[in-house]
Protein backbone atom coordinates (compact mmCIF):
# COMPACT_ATOMS: atom_id res chain seq x y z
CA UNK A 1 0.00 0.00 0.00
CA UNK A 2 1.35 3.45 -0.92
CA UNK A 3 1.67 5.90 2.01
CA UNK A 4 1.73 9.62 1.27
CA UNK A 5 4.32 11.44 3.45
CA UNK A 6 5.28 14.48 1.45
CA UNK A 7 5.71 17.51 3.70
CA UNK A 8 3.73 20.62 2.96
CA UNK A 9 5.33 23.92 2.18
CA UNK A 10 5.15 26.82 4.65
CA UNK A 11 2.20 29.04 3.82
CA UNK A 12 2.30 32.88 3.60
CA UNK A 13 0.22 33.35 6.78
CA UNK A 14 2.60 31.12 8.70
CA UNK A 15 5.56 33.06 7.37
CA UNK A 16 3.89 36.31 8.44
CA UNK A 17 3.36 35.12 12.01
CA UNK A 18 6.85 33.66 12.20
CA UNK A 19 8.14 37.08 11.26
CA UNK A 20 5.87 38.85 13.74
CA UNK A 21 6.82 36.55 16.61
CA UNK A 22 10.51 36.88 15.79
CA UNK A 23 10.16 40.65 15.62
CA UNK A 24 8.37 40.60 18.98
CA UNK A 25 11.28 38.72 20.54
CA UNK A 26 13.78 41.15 19.10
CA UNK A 27 11.68 44.14 20.21
CA UNK A 28 11.32 42.80 23.74
CA UNK A 29 15.06 42.13 23.91
CA UNK A 30 15.81 45.70 22.88
CA UNK A 31 13.21 47.04 25.34
CA UNK A 32 14.72 44.99 28.18
CA UNK A 33 18.02 46.71 27.51
CA UNK A 34 16.67 50.25 27.11
CA UNK A 35 13.83 50.29 29.65
CA UNK A 36 13.48 47.34 31.99
CA UNK A 37 10.41 48.77 33.69
CA UNK A 38 8.55 49.09 30.41
CA UNK A 39 9.83 45.65 29.37
CA UNK A 40 8.32 43.88 32.39
CA UNK A 41 5.07 45.81 32.03
CA UNK A 42 4.70 44.88 28.34
CA UNK A 43 5.93 41.28 28.60
CA UNK A 44 2.57 39.73 29.68
CA UNK A 45 0.74 41.60 26.90
CA UNK A 46 3.08 40.07 24.33
CA UNK A 47 3.31 36.63 25.92
CA UNK A 48 -0.37 35.76 26.33
CA UNK A 49 -1.51 36.30 22.69
CA UNK A 50 1.70 34.82 21.28
CA UNK A 51 1.34 31.72 23.49
CA UNK A 52 -2.22 31.18 22.21
CA UNK A 53 -1.34 31.84 18.56
CA UNK A 54 1.83 29.74 18.77
CA UNK A 55 -0.16 26.80 20.04
CA UNK A 56 -2.71 27.18 17.27
CA UNK A 57 -0.11 27.46 14.52
CA UNK A 58 1.97 24.66 15.98
CA UNK A 59 -1.00 22.26 15.84
CA UNK A 60 -2.01 23.48 12.42
CA UNK A 61 1.43 23.05 10.92
CA UNK A 62 2.13 19.73 12.60
CA UNK A 63 -1.12 18.34 11.27
CA UNK A 64 -0.08 19.53 7.81
CA UNK A 65 3.33 17.92 8.40
CA UNK A 66 5.01 21.28 8.11
CA UNK A 67 8.29 21.77 9.96
CA UNK A 68 7.21 25.29 10.92
CA UNK A 69 5.12 23.68 13.65
CA UNK A 70 8.28 22.95 15.62
CA UNK A 71 9.25 26.62 15.41
CA UNK A 72 5.87 27.62 16.83
CA UNK A 73 6.35 25.09 19.60
CA UNK A 74 9.64 26.85 20.38
CA UNK A 75 7.84 30.22 20.45
CA UNK A 76 5.20 28.68 22.73
CA UNK A 77 7.86 27.50 25.16
CA UNK A 78 9.84 30.77 25.10
CA UNK A 79 6.84 33.03 25.68
CA UNK A 80 5.35 30.70 28.29
CA UNK A 81 8.61 31.00 30.21
CA UNK A 82 8.41 34.80 29.74
CA UNK A 83 4.89 34.88 31.18
CA UNK A 84 5.95 32.81 34.17
CA UNK A 85 8.98 35.02 34.75
CA UNK A 86 6.82 38.16 34.64
CA UNK A 87 4.81 36.85 37.57
CA UNK A 88 7.89 35.82 39.58
CA UNK A 89 10.33 38.62 38.79
CA UNK A 90 9.98 42.27 37.91
CA UNK A 91 7.74 45.07 39.23
CA UNK A 92 4.50 43.08 39.19
CA UNK A 93 5.94 40.40 41.43
CA UNK A 94 7.49 43.01 43.73
CA UNK A 95 4.23 44.90 43.92
CA UNK A 96 2.29 41.74 44.81
CA UNK A 97 4.87 40.80 47.44
CA UNK A 98 4.76 44.30 48.96
CA UNK A 99 0.97 44.15 49.18
CA UNK A 100 1.21 40.81 51.01
CA UNK A 101 3.79 42.28 53.42
CA UNK A 102 1.53 45.25 54.15
CA UNK A 103 -1.33 42.92 55.03
CA UNK A 104 0.96 41.04 57.42
CA UNK A 105 2.24 44.25 59.01
CA UNK A 106 5.78 43.67 57.75
CA UNK A 107 6.37 47.26 56.66
CA UNK A 108 10.14 46.91 56.42
CA UNK A 109 9.80 44.17 53.78
CA UNK A 110 7.16 46.17 51.92
CA UNK A 111 9.48 49.18 51.90
CA UNK A 112 12.28 47.03 50.49
CA UNK A 113 10.09 45.77 47.65
CA UNK A 114 8.61 49.19 46.84
CA UNK A 115 12.13 50.63 46.85
CA UNK A 116 13.22 47.97 44.35
CA UNK A 117 10.39 48.98 42.03
CA UNK A 118 11.24 52.67 42.27
CA UNK A 119 14.98 52.18 41.83
CA UNK A 120 15.10 49.36 39.27
CA UNK A 121 11.90 50.01 37.35
CA UNK A 122 11.14 53.75 37.66
CA UNK A 123 9.23 53.82 34.37
CA UNK A 124 7.01 50.88 35.27
CA UNK A 125 3.31 51.42 35.47
CA UNK A 126 3.59 50.16 39.05
CA UNK A 127 6.03 52.92 40.05
CA UNK A 128 3.22 55.31 41.02
CA UNK A 129 1.54 52.65 43.11
CA UNK A 130 4.90 51.88 44.70
CA UNK A 131 5.45 55.53 45.61
CA UNK A 132 1.97 55.65 47.12
CA UNK A 133 2.50 52.45 49.05
CA UNK A 134 5.99 53.25 50.31
CA UNK A 135 4.78 56.61 51.68
CA UNK A 136 2.27 54.90 53.95
CA UNK A 137 4.67 52.06 54.75
CA UNK A 138 7.36 54.49 55.92
CA UNK A 139 4.82 56.25 58.14
CA UNK A 140 3.48 53.03 59.63
CA UNK A 141 7.07 51.93 60.27
CA UNK A 142 7.76 55.21 62.15
CA UNK A 143 10.32 56.33 59.55
CA UNK A 144 9.13 59.92 59.46
CA UNK A 145 11.85 61.61 57.42
CA UNK A 146 11.61 59.29 54.38
CA UNK A 147 7.83 59.23 54.82
CA UNK A 148 7.69 63.00 54.46
CA UNK A 149 9.94 62.92 51.40
CA UNK A 150 7.82 60.21 49.76
CA UNK A 151 4.54 61.95 50.54
CA UNK A 152 5.82 65.23 49.12
CA UNK A 153 7.00 63.52 45.95
CA UNK A 154 3.70 61.66 45.60
CA UNK A 155 1.76 64.91 46.06
CA UNK A 156 3.89 66.67 43.42
CA UNK A 157 3.18 63.84 40.97
CA UNK A 158 -0.57 63.91 41.75
CA UNK A 159 -0.38 60.35 43.07
CA UNK A 160 -1.65 61.35 46.53
CA UNK A 161 -4.29 63.99 47.19
CA UNK A 162 -3.08 66.25 50.04
CA UNK A 163 -6.67 67.31 50.68
CA UNK A 164 -7.79 63.89 51.86
CA UNK A 165 -8.47 63.75 55.58
CA UNK A 166 -6.36 60.61 56.11
CA UNK A 167 -3.40 62.15 54.30
CA UNK A 168 -3.70 65.43 56.20
CA UNK A 169 -3.83 63.60 59.53
CA UNK A 170 -0.73 61.59 58.62
CA UNK A 171 1.20 64.63 57.40
CA UNK A 172 0.52 66.64 60.56
CA UNK A 173 1.67 63.69 62.65
CA UNK A 174 4.83 63.32 60.55
CA UNK A 175 5.73 66.98 61.02
CA UNK A 176 5.06 66.68 64.75
CA UNK A 177 7.31 63.65 65.19
CA UNK A 178 10.07 65.19 63.10
CA UNK A 179 9.84 68.30 65.27
CA UNK A 180 10.24 66.15 68.40
CA UNK A 181 13.40 64.58 66.98
CA UNK A 182 14.83 67.93 65.93
CA UNK A 183 14.06 69.44 69.31
CA UNK A 184 15.88 66.61 71.02
CA UNK A 185 18.87 67.13 68.70
CA UNK A 186 18.99 70.86 69.43
CA UNK A 187 17.76 71.91 65.98
CA UNK A 188 15.37 74.42 67.47
CA UNK A 189 14.54 76.51 64.40
CA UNK A 190 13.80 73.42 62.30
CA UNK A 191 11.71 71.97 65.13
CA UNK A 192 9.73 75.20 65.49
CA UNK A 193 9.02 75.36 61.77
CA UNK A 194 7.82 71.76 61.68
CA UNK A 195 5.54 72.35 64.65
CA UNK A 196 4.09 75.28 62.72
CA UNK A 197 3.59 73.10 59.62
CA UNK A 198 1.74 70.56 61.73
CA UNK A 199 -0.39 73.36 63.21
CA UNK A 200 -1.28 74.67 59.73
CA UNK A 201 -2.53 71.25 58.67
CA UNK A 202 -4.50 70.81 61.90
CA UNK A 203 -6.19 74.14 61.23
CA UNK A 204 -7.17 72.91 57.77
CA UNK A 205 -8.56 69.71 59.28
CA UNK A 206 -10.56 71.71 61.81
CA UNK A 207 -12.03 74.05 59.20
CA UNK A 208 -12.41 71.54 56.34
CA UNK A 209 -13.77 68.59 58.33
CA UNK A 210 -15.42 70.22 61.36
CA UNK A 211 -17.66 67.27 62.26
CA UNK A 212 -14.92 64.64 62.38
CA UNK A 213 -13.04 63.15 65.32
CA UNK A 214 -9.83 64.45 63.77
CA UNK A 215 -11.15 68.01 63.97
CA UNK A 216 -12.12 67.50 67.59
CA UNK A 217 -8.65 66.19 68.43
CA UNK A 218 -7.03 69.04 66.48
CA UNK A 219 -8.71 71.53 68.80
CA UNK A 220 -6.67 70.08 71.67
CA UNK A 221 -3.45 69.52 69.77
CA UNK A 222 -3.06 73.03 68.36
CA UNK A 223 -2.53 74.88 71.70
CA UNK A 224 0.14 72.40 72.79
CA UNK A 225 1.91 72.59 69.42
CA UNK A 226 1.77 76.39 69.54
CA UNK A 227 3.42 76.31 72.96
CA UNK A 228 6.04 73.83 71.74
CA UNK A 229 6.82 75.88 68.64
CA UNK A 230 7.10 79.11 70.63
CA UNK A 231 9.54 77.49 73.05
CA UNK A 232 11.73 76.33 70.19
CA UNK A 233 11.70 79.78 68.63
CA UNK A 234 12.79 81.12 72.02
CA UNK A 235 15.68 78.67 72.21
CA UNK A 236 16.71 79.69 68.71
CA UNK A 237 16.61 83.35 69.68
CA UNK A 238 13.64 84.36 67.51
CA UNK A 239 11.65 86.23 70.13
CA UNK A 240 9.28 87.88 67.62
CA UNK A 241 8.08 84.50 66.32
CA UNK A 242 7.79 83.24 69.88
CA UNK A 243 5.60 86.20 70.81
CA UNK A 244 3.44 85.81 67.72
CA UNK A 245 2.60 82.19 68.52
CA UNK A 246 2.00 82.82 72.21
CA UNK A 247 -0.35 85.70 71.42
CA UNK A 248 -2.22 83.47 68.99
CA UNK A 249 -2.54 80.78 71.66
CA UNK A 250 -3.94 83.20 74.22
CA UNK A 251 -6.30 84.87 71.74
CA UNK A 252 -7.64 81.69 70.12
CA UNK A 253 -7.45 79.23 73.01
CA UNK A 254 -7.77 81.21 76.26
CA UNK A 255 -9.47 78.30 78.03
CA UNK A 256 -6.88 75.70 77.07
CA UNK A 257 -4.65 73.93 79.58
CA UNK A 258 -1.66 75.64 77.97
CA UNK A 259 -2.95 79.22 78.40
CA UNK A 260 -1.46 79.71 81.84
CA UNK A 261 2.01 78.61 80.77
CA UNK A 262 1.67 80.73 77.66
CA UNK A 263 0.84 83.79 79.74
CA UNK A 264 4.03 83.44 81.77
CA UNK A 265 6.15 82.73 78.71
CA UNK A 266 4.67 85.68 76.86
CA UNK A 267 5.51 88.04 79.70
CA UNK A 268 9.09 86.78 79.72
CA UNK A 269 9.26 87.20 75.94
CA UNK A 270 8.03 90.80 76.14
CA UNK A 271 10.68 91.48 78.76
CA UNK A 272 13.46 89.88 76.69
CA UNK A 273 12.41 91.84 73.63
CA UNK A 274 12.49 95.07 75.62
CA UNK A 275 15.98 94.23 76.87
CA UNK A 276 17.16 93.56 73.31
CA UNK A 277 15.81 96.85 71.99
CA UNK A 278 17.15 98.89 74.87
CA UNK A 279 20.60 97.39 74.36
CA UNK A 280 20.54 98.73 70.79
CA UNK A 281 19.31 102.16 72.00
CA UNK A 282 15.83 101.70 70.55
CA UNK A 283 14.33 103.07 73.73
CA UNK A 284 10.83 103.94 72.56
CA UNK A 285 10.33 100.47 71.10
CA UNK A 286 11.83 98.97 74.25
CA UNK A 287 9.38 100.75 76.52
CA UNK A 288 6.45 99.82 74.25
CA UNK A 289 7.35 96.16 74.59
CA UNK A 290 7.82 96.56 78.33
CA UNK A 291 4.34 98.06 78.59
CA UNK A 292 3.02 94.92 76.90
CA UNK A 293 4.72 93.00 79.67
CA UNK A 294 2.98 95.13 82.29
CA UNK A 295 -0.37 94.55 80.60
CA UNK A 296 0.12 90.82 81.17
CA UNK A 297 1.73 91.26 84.58
CA UNK A 298 0.24 94.37 86.27
CA UNK A 299 1.99 93.55 89.54
CA UNK A 300 5.11 91.61 88.64
CA UNK A 301 6.94 89.53 91.20
CA UNK A 302 10.11 91.43 91.97
CA UNK A 303 13.32 89.49 92.50
CA UNK A 304 17.00 89.76 91.64
CA UNK A 305 16.51 88.63 88.03
CA UNK A 306 13.59 90.98 87.50
CA UNK A 307 15.48 93.92 88.99
CA UNK A 308 18.46 93.15 86.77
CA UNK A 309 16.31 93.20 83.63
CA UNK A 310 14.61 96.43 84.69
CA UNK A 311 17.99 98.05 84.98
CA UNK A 312 19.02 96.69 81.60
CA UNK A 313 15.94 98.26 80.04
CA UNK A 314 15.73 101.61 81.82
CA UNK A 315 19.17 102.48 83.16
CA UNK A 316 20.43 104.12 79.97
CA UNK A 317 17.05 105.41 78.85
CA UNK A 318 16.50 109.21 78.84
CA UNK A 319 14.52 110.07 82.02
CA UNK A 320 12.19 112.42 80.19
CA UNK A 321 11.06 109.51 78.01
CA UNK A 322 10.17 107.37 81.03
CA UNK A 323 8.35 110.37 82.52
CA UNK A 324 6.39 110.93 79.33
CA UNK A 325 5.22 107.32 79.19
CA UNK A 326 4.35 107.39 82.90
CA UNK A 327 2.30 110.57 82.46
CA UNK A 328 0.51 109.12 79.43
CA UNK A 329 -0.31 105.94 81.34
CA UNK A 330 -1.73 108.03 84.19
CA UNK A 331 -3.90 110.05 81.76
CA UNK A 332 -5.13 106.83 80.18
CA UNK A 333 -6.02 105.56 83.67
CA UNK A 334 -3.53 102.72 83.42
CA UNK A 335 -2.47 103.25 87.00
CA UNK A 336 -0.53 100.00 87.41
CA UNK A 337 1.71 101.00 84.52
CA UNK A 338 1.98 104.57 85.69
CA UNK A 339 2.93 103.56 89.23
CA UNK A 340 5.61 101.18 88.01
CA UNK A 341 7.10 103.69 85.58
CA UNK A 342 7.11 106.52 88.13
CA UNK A 343 8.74 104.26 90.72
CA UNK A 344 11.37 103.10 88.23
CA UNK A 345 12.06 106.67 87.17
CA UNK A 346 12.58 107.78 90.79
CA UNK A 347 14.72 104.75 91.65
CA UNK A 348 17.07 105.27 88.71
CA UNK A 349 16.90 109.08 88.62
CA UNK A 350 16.39 110.52 92.13
CA UNK A 351 16.45 114.05 90.70
CA UNK A 352 13.04 113.32 89.18
CA UNK A 353 11.42 112.72 92.57
CA UNK A 354 9.84 116.17 92.72
CA UNK A 355 8.41 115.85 89.20
CA UNK A 356 7.12 112.33 89.69
CA UNK A 357 5.94 112.00 93.29
CA UNK A 358 2.44 113.34 92.60
CA UNK A 359 1.90 110.81 89.82
CA UNK A 360 3.29 107.90 91.82
CA UNK A 361 1.32 108.68 94.97
CA UNK A 362 -1.86 109.35 93.01
CA UNK A 363 -1.53 106.09 91.08
CA UNK A 364 -0.92 104.09 94.25
CA UNK A 365 -3.90 105.55 96.10
CA UNK A 366 -6.28 105.13 93.16
CA UNK A 367 -5.24 101.48 92.83
CA UNK A 368 -5.69 100.92 96.57
CA UNK A 369 -9.15 102.46 96.52
CA UNK A 370 -10.29 99.89 93.96
CA UNK A 371 -9.20 96.94 96.13
CA UNK A 372 -9.76 95.79 99.72
CA UNK A 373 -7.87 97.75 102.41
CA UNK A 374 -7.93 98.43 106.15
CA UNK A 375 -9.22 101.80 107.36
CA UNK A 376 -6.90 104.05 109.39
CA UNK A 377 -6.93 107.60 110.68
CA UNK A 378 -10.51 107.32 111.91
CA UNK A 379 -11.22 110.27 114.25
CA UNK A 380 -7.51 110.97 114.69
CA UNK A 381 -6.55 113.94 116.87
CA UNK A 382 -3.22 115.67 117.41
CA UNK A 383 -1.49 117.33 120.35
CA UNK A 384 -0.25 120.89 120.32
CA UNK A 385 3.32 121.61 119.12
CA UNK A 386 4.96 124.91 118.28
CA UNK A 387 5.40 124.39 114.53
CA UNK A 388 4.11 127.47 112.72
CA UNK A 389 3.02 126.68 109.19
CA UNK A 390 3.45 122.95 109.68
CA UNK A 391 1.66 119.91 110.92
CA UNK A 392 3.89 117.18 112.35
CA UNK A 393 3.39 113.54 111.42
CA UNK A 394 5.11 110.66 113.22
CA UNK A 395 4.95 107.13 111.78
CA UNK A 396 6.10 104.34 114.11
CA UNK A 397 6.59 100.86 112.70
CA UNK A 398 6.38 98.16 115.37
CA UNK A 399 5.86 95.39 112.79
CA UNK A 400 8.41 92.94 111.47
CA UNK A 401 8.12 94.29 107.91
CA UNK A 402 9.14 97.48 106.18
CA UNK A 403 6.31 99.93 105.54
CA UNK A 404 5.93 102.54 102.82
CA UNK A 405 3.61 105.51 103.37
CA UNK A 406 2.13 107.40 100.41
CA UNK A 407 0.66 110.74 101.45
CA UNK A 408 -1.49 112.83 99.08
CA UNK A 409 -2.92 116.28 99.86
CA UNK A 410 -1.62 119.85 99.56
CA UNK A 411 1.75 118.13 99.11
CA UNK A 412 2.60 114.58 98.11
CA UNK A 413 5.17 112.57 100.01
CA UNK A 414 6.58 109.06 100.16
CA UNK A 415 8.17 107.74 103.34
CA UNK A 416 9.83 104.41 103.96
CA UNK A 417 9.66 103.19 107.55
CA UNK A 418 11.93 100.20 108.29
CA UNK A 419 10.79 97.61 110.82
CA UNK A 420 11.14 98.84 114.41
CA UNK A 421 11.86 102.44 113.44
CA UNK A 422 10.07 105.80 113.47
CA UNK A 423 9.87 108.56 110.87
CA UNK A 424 8.97 112.13 111.83
CA UNK A 425 8.19 114.75 109.21
CA UNK A 426 6.51 118.11 108.82
CA UNK A 427 3.80 118.55 106.21
CA UNK A 428 1.77 121.48 104.99
CA UNK A 429 -1.51 121.60 106.96
CA UNK A 430 -4.54 120.32 105.12
CA UNK A 431 -6.61 117.27 104.33
CA UNK A 432 -4.57 114.22 103.31
CA UNK A 433 -5.12 110.69 102.15
CA UNK A 434 -2.56 108.33 103.63
CA UNK A 435 -1.81 104.87 102.17
CA UNK A 436 0.52 102.52 104.03
CA UNK A 437 1.73 99.34 102.33
CA UNK A 438 3.72 96.48 103.83
CA UNK A 439 6.67 94.89 102.08
CA UNK A 440 4.77 91.62 102.48
CA UNK A 441 2.11 91.45 99.78
CA UNK A 442 -0.02 89.12 101.90
CA UNK A 443 -0.91 92.08 104.15
CA UNK A 444 -3.76 94.34 103.12
CA UNK A 445 -2.76 98.00 102.79
CA UNK A 446 -4.01 100.57 105.30
CA UNK A 447 -5.60 103.77 104.06
CA UNK A 448 -7.64 106.68 105.33
CA UNK A 449 -8.28 110.42 105.05
CA UNK A 450 -7.84 113.01 107.83
CA UNK A 451 -7.31 116.71 108.42
CA UNK A 452 -3.83 117.60 109.66
CA UNK A 453 -3.86 121.01 111.33
CA UNK A 454 -1.14 123.59 111.95
CA UNK A 455 0.53 123.43 115.40
CA UNK A 456 -0.53 119.85 115.79
CA UNK A 457 1.45 116.60 116.00
CA UNK A 458 -0.09 113.31 114.88
CA UNK A 459 1.38 109.94 115.67
CA UNK A 460 0.36 106.71 113.99
CA UNK A 461 1.74 103.47 115.42
CA UNK A 462 1.64 100.25 113.40
CA UNK A 463 1.74 97.08 115.45
CA UNK A 464 2.11 93.44 114.36
CA UNK A 465 -0.21 92.34 111.56
CA UNK A 466 -0.39 96.07 110.85
CA UNK A 467 -2.93 96.92 113.55
CA UNK A 468 -2.31 100.65 113.92
CA UNK A 469 -2.89 102.93 116.90
CA UNK A 470 -3.50 106.67 116.56
CA UNK A 471 -1.93 108.54 119.44
CA UNK A 472 -2.88 112.16 120.04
Amino acid sequence: MYEYDRRRKIGPVTILFLFLFSASMVGLAVMSYLDRGRFWDMLPYFCIPIIVLSLIFAIYNLVRRCNAGFVFILFFIIFTIGLVLSSVYGPFALRSGAADSIEQGDYADAIEKYTAILEKYPSSRYAGEALHGISFAYYNNNQYYPALSSFNEAVEKDIIDPGQLEVMDILQDIYYNIALDEEEDGQYLEAANNYVRSIDILKQVRSGFPETNEAFIAQYKIPQYLLNASENFRKHGDIISQIRLLEELLQQYPESDQARDAMGSLGDAYMERAVELSASNQYEDAIEWFLKYLENNPRPEENAVFDYKIRKIFEGMPPFMIKRYADNSFKEQKYDMAAFLYQTLIDLNPDYYGNSVDGLVGSKIILAQSAPYNEILDQISGKYVNTPGLSMLILTNNTADQLTAYIMGPDSHIYTVPAGETVETGIVPGEYTVLVESSQERELPHMGTALFEEYRQYTIVFEDIMEEEAVS
